[in-house]
């Protein structure tokens, strides 16, 4: 089985997301999404903001309307924020 590089990570997870019908909300329509936000995360060099996916989103010439934008746009910042943080460790030094 051949093995195909994935030049454009990001816009390949972009381009499925808004292609499958994102205004429905569908908890699949919201896994390819989640997909997207874990593919940024991991592959882009520089923090993407909520006007980036905005820009994008419009570009695109999707049907969401102004208050998806914005729901998608904050889910999208909240998601980022939440794979920088940091889980606290399971051990710490402790001086005596």
């Amino acid at each position: 089985m051949p093995i195909k590089h994935n030049e454009h990570p990001i816009e390949q997870a972009f381009t499925v997301w808004i292609n499958n019908y994102p205004e429905s909300f569908h908890p699949l329509d919201m896994d390819r999404f989640y997909v997207f936000v874990k593919t940024v995360c991991r592959y882009s060099r520089k923090l993407k903001d909520d006007e980036w996916l905005r820009n994008k989103i419009k570009q695109s010439g999707s049907k969401l309307d102004e208050d998806d934008i914005d729901t998608y746009c904050y889910k999208f910042v909240e998601l980022q924020n939440y794979h920088r943080a940091f889980a606290l460790p399971i051990y710490t030094c402790i001086n005596r």
